[in-house]
């Protein structure tokens, strides 16, 4: 239940108030042309709870030439530009 006060802060107000998330999903775009070390952000993603399945809009921050493989990294909120990859939770080739 919303306290008396959080119901009067406009609504950009309240969402300052929550709790700020742990984690963000990030995925991840392997492509040919480059070094595997170094895949493209394909952008951050968060998993609403209760979730059965997410359908995640991929967004390259630059641009991919041949898409071999994708994975889902889980990173501080935000996204990192380079993920040492620790918290790997989904990876598949293209075409699999």
């Amino acid at each position: 239940m919303e306290s008396a006060a959080a119901a009067r802060l406009p609504a950009a107000a309240r969402v300052r108030t929550e709790r700020p998330r742990a984690i963000q999903y990030q995925a991840w775009i392997f492509d040919a042309a480059r070094d595997e070390r170094y895949p493209v952000d394909g952008g951050v993603f968060d998993v609403p709870a209760g979730a059965d399945e997410v359908i995640v809009p991929i967004q390259a921050g630059i641009p991919v030439q041949r898409a071999v493989a994708f994975a889902v990294t889980v990173e501080q909120p935000g996204g990192t530009v380079v993920s040492d990859r620790a918290k790997l939770v989904a990876f598949a080739r293209a075409g699999d």
